[in-house]
């Protein structure tokens, strides 16, 4: 099989593809005929090293946290797939989604209903569950709260969105004027111009601040903050992690959001496909070979939508 792999940090042409065997499952375990996967920030942050602090490297390393595909076999100990399921997951730390076989923890693994393809689907799992998480077990979002997104244009900003907007809370979104219409798309109430308003001096107050960009801060945010109010980012800058050390002793809350992978919570987003009521927008589908042009495209963050990898799958 091929495989992208990187053997140390740096820029985004250490990426190369490789031969590999294929992975066989353990008893609790799928092998997955990978058709698709999801391009994230966090996948250029740990190539770079910036992230090595939390995510240390055994190289080589294949990058990727997010997957669709067909199940190819199970292990003698996995129930709920069978071969030719249609599947998606949240990979964790260290398994890398760039690879055309994977095998997963059968746990990890939600089925994909048949409404949406697996382009769309591979977007999914590390941004949505992202999104699910942050306000879900961070924010404790309930109905009627007012939340605001940064970066509602970007991947998780984009489940963010619709999460809010399934829990009923009213949404404020944050991008570029160009992206206006495509972030009210996805159910966004209202939406600031970061080019001609800074949304932190906003003559209104939130009882969740998401940054789903991580380029704001909880200083510059308190203003519009209610008092038992969070703020929640998803980079676990050293400092924002001592910071939740405090949470009990202040009104404010502030977080960072390592997502927990996890089928359970992707069957929360197969029932809204399921539904027709969630979106997945997508920039632009690469080849396997082409993983170090996704990641230079990434890294502009200027990302509208997800990025994602397309399997070929040549004999």
């Amino acid at each position: 099989m091929k495989r992208i792999i990187y053997e140390n940090y740096g820029d985004p042409d250490v990426l190369k593809i490789a031969d590999s065997e294929i992975p066989q499952p353990q008893s609790d375990e799928v092998l997955v005929k990978v058709m698709a996967a999801g391009i994230n920030p966090v996948d250029y942050k740990i190539r770079n090293g910036s992230l090595k602090f939390i995510y240390r490297a055994k190289f080589p390393r294949t990058p990727g946290g997010e997957i669709s595909g067909i199940v190819e076999k199970t292990g003698e100990g996995v129930k709920k797939f069978k071969t030719g399921d249609r599947v998606y997951s949240m990979l964790p730390p260290g398994l890398g989604g760039y690879s055309e076989y994977v095998s997963v923890k059968e746990h990890l693994l939600s089925e994909l209903p048949e409404n949406m393809s697996f382009n769309e689907a591979a977007a999914i799992p590390l941004a949505g569950l992202t999104a699910l998480q942050a306000l879900r077990d961070k924010g404790e979002i309930k109905e009627g709260m007012e939340v605001l997104v940064n970066g509602g244009s970007g991947g998780v900003g984009m489940f963010a969105i619709q999460v809010a907007k399934a829990y009923k809370a009213t949404v404020t979104a944050v991008c570029s004027g160009k992206n206006v219409d495509f972030v009210k798309s996805f159910g966004a109430d209202s939406v600031v111009d970061y080019e001609k308003e800074d949304f932190t001096k906003l003559d209104k107050s939130y009882d969740i601040i998401f940054d789903a960009v991580a380029k704001s801060s909880l200083s510059k945010c308190k203003k519009i903050l209610k008092k038992h109010g969070t703020y929640i980012t998803t980079i676990p800058t050293p400092g924002i992690m001592l910071r939740q050390i405090i949470n009990p002793l202040v009104s404010k809350k502030s977080f960072s959001i390592l997502t927990k992978p996890g089928g359970k919570d992707l069957d929360y987003f197969s029932e809204l496909i399921r539904q027709n009521k969630l979106i997945v927008s997508l920039e632009k589908v690469f080849n396997l070979e082409d993983a170090n042009l996704a990641h230079k495209h990434i890294e502009t963050g200027r990302t509208k939508g997800k990025l994602v990898i397309q399997m070929e799958h040549r004999i």
